[in-house]
């Protein structure tokens, strides 16, 4: 498929390097010489320099045999103008990432595609979306949701006093008869593997598991002894998404405080919110902390848009006496020096863009996509009835080693697979892939025939 992506930045760049390794023709538009040189150098594309939403700057980039624009830049206006010429070039899809809340809350005047839109990708609404889900699951380090929310995927620590701690795979299957959770990824020392049977739980260990919704109040107590709910957060940064946030909580919560360094911007998020508490005050002012009683923190929350003081004040929380710490950080190249000091959860805005994106540009039958550590995916991906694999059994599906297929949604209801489960036409199956296998799975369950999506 050809695919113009508008914006070199994390996420521009991090799209443009996968979908050409997976075979897309794609050129990338941007107006900074230095990011376009970058990607010149490092990714087979075409790389333009240029103003986007200049006519001439797209046509040189090949728009008019284009299939798919990408517009994610760091303004919202360019990629609302992208998106619109686009469509005057009869581009057939157009995506664009838009940040400010007008464009996606329930009030908004326009609707995506009265702008020219076919998907519009609000990462702040994803972030409140996924923090919410977190609080509402004690020792939850990360969440997705797939078949229209009726499988989960969690991601859980493994504490020391856990009751699945030292137990393998097939221990737990037999103690719990597996009927509504399937273990499918662990990640130990930073390293994700697909487990086997006799793999063993460890403590320190963090793990995916795909559930059904309705069996994980009983799941959330294998995995922990003590179930605290949540009573008091603490907020830092009163950005667009913690205001959000705080309107969210303030429904259910009794006690949510958000710490502002900028006057204006507490003011501001003071004259917005009813109940939450806004200080001015710094993410580093032991007083302050003192002041809102930190120790009693059961969350805190630097959402700010500095990453540096993001993890420092997030720091200065726990060692203050906060329960548990998240941490949103702009920079990928951070993730993995959150996980080596403890941090219990983190968020990349950016991981989260592409995630968003990558659903709608996988091949065949894909419906959801969520990106792990390392490049691994979980898909949600329907089996159609043209498929290779309908009517097969799972055991005789030749399926590629580093990818598992962690769960099969039937009429509502949810599967646990065997070599015996036979994929019928209609199916959703959650597949866990690592690196290399992504393309092995699309082709499995492609159809029979060749086709290209969006022609």
């Amino acid at each position: 498929m050809r695919i113009l992506i508008v914006g070199s930045g994390i996420v521009g760049f991090n799209l443009a390097q996968e979908l050409s390794q997976e075979g897309h023709d794609i050129a990338i538009v941007d107006q900074d010489p230095e990011r376009i040189r970058r990607i010149a150098d490092t990714l087979d594309v075409l790389a333009v320099e240029g103003n986007a939403c200049l006519p001439s700057v797209l046509m040189k980039a090949g728009v008019k045999s284009t299939e798919m624009v990408i517009a994610v830049t760091e303004r919202d206006e360019i990629n609302l103008l992208t998106c619109f010429l686009a469509s005057r070039f009869d581009v057939p899809k157009r995506f664009a990432r838009l940040r400010n809340w007008e464009f996606s809350e329930n009030g908004r005047v326009f609707s995506p595609e009265e702008l020219c839109i076919d998907q519009a990708i609000n990462p702040g609404q994803i972030i409140v979306e996924t923090i919410l889900k977190i609080l509402e699951t004690p020792g939850v380090v990360n969440v997705a949701e797939f078949a229209d929310g009726e499988i989960l995927l969690r991601e859980f620590d493994v504490p020391e006093n856990a009751p699945i701690a030292g137990k393998t795979i097939q221990d737990i299957r037999s103690i719990t008869q597996m009927d509504s959770f399937l273990i499918v990824a662990i990640v130990r020392h930073g390293e994700l593997v697909i487990p086997k049977d006799q793999d063993i739980i460890q403590a320190g260990d963090r793990f995916y598991t795909l559930v059904d919704k309705e069996f994980l109040p009983f799941l959330l107590p294998m995995l922990n002894r003590t179930l605290e709910s949540v009573e008091k957060i603490i907020i830092y940064g009163a950005t667009s998404t913690s205001i959000h946030l705080a309107k969210a909580l303030e429904e259910n919560m009794r006690d949510v405080c958000i710490i502002e360094p900028s006057r204006e911007k507490a003011s501001r998020a003071a004259d917005k919110l009813k109940r939450t508490l806004v200080q001015h005050g710094s993410g580093t002012d032991m007083d302050l902390f003192n002041e809102i009683n930190m120790k009693d923190a059961d969350f805190f929350l630097a959402l700010s848009h500095d990453d540096e003081s993001n993890i420092l004040s997030a720091l200065l929380a726990k060692k203050h006496g906060a329960k548990r710490a998240l941490v949103i950080t702009h920079d990928p190249e951070y993730l993995p020096i959150l996980d080596s000091i403890g941090m219990d959860v983190t968020i990349n805005p950016r991981l989260i863009t592409v995630s968003a994106i990558l659903k709608y540009l996988r091949k065949g039958q894909v419906m959801s996509v969520f990106k792990l550590i390392e490049d691994a995916e979980v898909m949600e991906i329907g089996v159609d009835e043209n498929s290779s694999i309908v009517n097969k059994k799972i055991g005789k599906i030749k399926f590629p080693k580093d990818a598992i297929i962690g769960a099969v949604l039937r009429k509502g209801e949810m599967l646990l697979p065997n070599d015996d489960v036979t994929l019928e036409a209609g199916d959703s199956v959650i597949v866990v892939a690592l690196p290399g296998t992504i393309e092995k799975i699309e082709k499995l369950f492609d159809r029979k025939r060749s086709f290209l999506p969006f022609r």
